[in-house]
């Protein structure tokens, strides 16, 4: 029987190290909001595996191609398989980091309890007033436009039928961040996303009047 706090840990030292490179927004702290949205749907919901679950959640990001070209699974199989973690678990925490991005689209796979909760919390974290910070410092991160006027959106947003491709921050609020609400799994984590979904429309609407100096 493995140590699974000493697992833990182990696996938090190496995903520190690991995203040390990424924006903030993307950084240790990301991580930590994660697994506690992950453990929290987890107690909500009565479901799902909480070790697989943490553990998804802490190497959710390993890998990540916005930051790095190297195998997030294989070092995740490494990782894990040094501390002694059973191979249907690691197998479970592979699969949910190499589909877990919003770039793979919807599935119409149904997930696993544990890759459906550790991916209502990564997509809860892109949306609402953390959402907003995060987008921003991303958008800053890569040098791009806060907002392109001269470039339209599709609003409301509808998955696949989207305008454009993130030209300013702003439009990759109706590129993705809008669409998150409607693509969650839980009860708990679309009860969650609706207070964060709202929040985001009124802030567009204030950057709005204020952007035309209404």
């Amino acid at each position: 029987m493995i140590d699974r706090k000493a697992v833990i840990s182990e696996v938090e030292d190496f995903v520190r190290e690991a995203v040390q490179k990424h924006d903030s927004g993307h950084g240790w702290s990301h991580i930590e909001r994660v697994v506690r949205l992950a453990l929290h749907i987890h107690d909500c919901e009565k479901s799902g595996d909480s070790f697989t679950i943490e553990l998804a959640a802490l190497l959710h990001d390993i890998g990540d191609h916005k930051f790095a070209a190297h195998d997030g699974p294989a070092e995740i199989r490494l990782i894990l398989g040094k501390a002694g973690v059973g191979q249907e678990i690691i197998n479970e925490v592979v699969r949910i980091n190499e589909n877990i991005s919003f770039s793979k689209g919807k599935s119409d796979i149904p997930g696993s309890p544990e890759f459906q909760i550790v991916q209502d919390a990564d997509r809860l974290d892109a949306i609402g007033a953390v959402g907003i910070a995060r987008a921003f410092n991303y958008g800053g991160f890569r040098g791009r436009e806060i907002y392109d006027p001269r470039e339209g959106y599709v609003n409301p947003p509808s998955l696949g039928s989207a305008g454009s491709k993130s030209l300013s921050t702003v439009h990759h609020f109706y590129d993705k961040l809008l669409l998150l609400r409607d693509l969650m799994n839980t009860p708990t984590g679309r009860r969650l996303a609706d207070e964060r979904h709202d929040f985001m429309v009124k802030y567009l609407e204030q950057f709005f009047r204020e952007w035309d100096a209404r």
